[in-house]
């Protein structure tokens, strides 16, 4: 049948081809290998940068948050002082009219003491507790005013001034019912 040099030929035919296999496994094992090395660093590359990603966001949420709650102070802020500046405002130009309408009335000797009183306590509440008269004031009016504001009883003087040749009438507060 077969010689012995057939079978020694078939069985290193055998083991090369075993060989060949051991070593095709080998670098197959080796690919293998590299690409889960190659893949466990990339994997965590994409973690590291995942992570520091996710902080941040967390950090531009942070801000933005915290960012809102400061408008939304600084709007309860403006609102205040929107509605402080009208109220204002309001007070000033009614004590403007008070001063308009009864000042003339002042000089030309008609006006009542209620009047005087309400004129007193809008002088005092002007910038510098002051106004300029269009003339000298009548001397009926340099004397003290009691005037019910802010429900409390306020006593009031008139002083008369000449600054730069131009009369002024200061109003003083002489009493405060809270000062007893």
């Amino acid at each position: 049948m077969y010689s012995q040099q057939e079978y020694d030929m078939v069985r290193r035919q055998t083991m090369q081809i075993e060989a060949e296999k051991r070593a095709l496994l080998r670098w197959a094992l080796i690919a293998v290998a590299v690409l889960f090395a190659a893949s466990l660093v990339l994997s965590g590359l994409m973690y590291q940068r995942y992570s520091s990603i996710e902080s941040t966001i967390q950090a531009a949420q942070a801000r933005a948050a915290n960012a809102e709650a400061q408008l939304q102070q600084a709007r309860r802020e403006r609102d205040e002082k929107v509605a402080q500046l009208e109220k204002y405002a309001a007070v000033a130009a009614k004590q403007s009219s008070v001063v308009d309408t009864i000042a003339p009335k002042m000089l030309s000797h008609t006006a009542s003491e209620a009047e005087l009183a309400e004129l007193a306590n809008a002088v005092y509440n002007q910038p510098g507790h002051m106004i300029q008269l269009a003339g000298i004031p009548p001397n009926n009016v340099l004397k003290s005013f009691r005037y019910r504001g802010e429900g409390r009883p306020l006593k009031y003087t008139f002083v008369p001034g000449l600054i730069d040749g131009k009369w002024v009438l200061y109003s003083v507060l002489v009493k405060n019912q809270e000062d007893k």
